[in-house]
């Protein structure tokens, strides 16, 4: 079969178009065919070594490397084939990965909380020669979700990963309510999309940063209020809301954002910080915290049944993720040039099919 790996770290042209064995489901798992993968930003820095501004190998994910590696979170194909023991899924089934691994056994993943599991390992990230960049995987199928026919695989692809950590920290985390003023940072990316599109569903306000015409004139088209960030945007947040600031603020950048955010934060305000490609240190006012009287929550991934709960709302159309372009899997390396350039609005996926 075709994989996209990279050997060593570098630019987008260490990704290899390499040929490589077709994996065997083992007892448990299933072989699928992938349709379509999504492009991720850990990807992207994955493939160059580094991590929020700093080295990869510095972060335990980044010392279970090996090369060659195959990247890739967010696949979306059929069931080829079973291993031995399979009854949840079976050959012709579309589906989309849970795609992390979890303990299944600790405190976090008996509540429910299998994304705080310590011994967590991502598909593309921990899972040496195992990634959504080639023509099959192999996955534990009790971790396969159904993937309604009203869904394409492109849209499979562009759905979990960016909806689940964001459906987490707005809904679960955060909780936040009709009448809310939600600020989403990094919002012209595929999280800040689903973001927009999750405070939508909600009933709240939505606040949206970009930077350029272009960008914000496509923020307001999907119904949010866009703001420039560039020069900063605390203060045209408190204007905008009267001097109050936003209820919830979703932080999908990191530390080139985060002091402005919490200084857009209303009183009683929830920070739900997910992204940190922007840097990794911040500093952080702990007199502004108290004073306001902030909740500042860091969220991994989604769990399971958060996971399953987007993709029946996908399903019945309620969510639909944005697709910015989609390349062919050999064309991996123009992908994450475009991300690499932040040229992209929305989602990148490539085709496998």
């Amino acid at each position: 079969m075709k994989a996209i790996r990279f050997h060593e770290f570098g630019p987008p042209a260490a990704l290899r178009y390499d040929d490589v064995e077709v994996p065997a489901p083992a007892p448990g798992e299933a072989l699928v065919r992938v349709h379509a993968v999504g492009v991720n930003r850990m990807d992207v820095e994955m493939r160059a070594g580094i991590y929020g501004g700093e080295s990869l190998m510095d972060f335990y994910f980044g010392q279970m490397m090996e090369f060659p590696h195959t990247p890739g979170i967010e696949p979306a194909g059929v069931v080829e084939a079973v291993g031995e023991g399979v009854t949840a899924v079976k050959p012709g089934d579309r589906v989309v990965p849970h795609s992390h691994l979890s303990c299944g056994a600790c405190r976090q993943c008996l509540a429910g909380h299998d994304n705080a599991c310590a011994q967590i390992r991502v598909l593309g990230v921990q899972t040496p020669g195992i990634g959504g960049y080639a023509e099959y995987f192999t996955w534990p199928a009790r971790l396969l979700i159904p993937l309604p026919d009203s869904v394409t695989y492109e849209q499979g692809a562009a759905l979990l990963v960016n909806y689940g950590p964001v459906w987490t920290a707005l809904i679960q985390r955060a909780e936040l309510r009709p009448g809310d003023t939600l600020l989403i940072t990094g919002a012209t990316g595929g999280c800040g999309h689903a973001a927009i599109e999750i405070g939508r569903l909600t009933g709240a306000r939505v606040l949206a940063l970009g930077g350029g015409d272009e960008k914000l004139e496509e923020l307001a088209s999907m119904g949010a209020e866009p703001i420039d960030y560039r020069g900063g945007f605390a203060a045209d947040v408190l204007e905008a809301t009267d001097g109050r600031g936003a209820d919830v603020v979703l932080e999908l950048v990191g530390a080139d954002t985060f002091k402005e955010s919490l200084g857009a934060a209303a009183g009683r305000g929830r920070v739900a910080v997910i992204g940190s490609h922007g840097g990794i240190q911040t500093e952080l006012n702990l007199g502004l915290l108290f004073a306001m009287n902030l909740q500042i929550h860091g969220i991994t991934r989604g769990n399971q049944a958060s996971m399953q709960k987007l993709v029946e709302l996908a399903g019945t159309g309620v969510l639909t993720p944005k697709i910015f372009r989609t390349l062919a899997l050999a064309e991996a390396a123009e992908a994450h040039r475009l991300m690499d350039e932040r040229k992209h609005s929305g989602k990148i996926v490539l085709s496998v099919a």
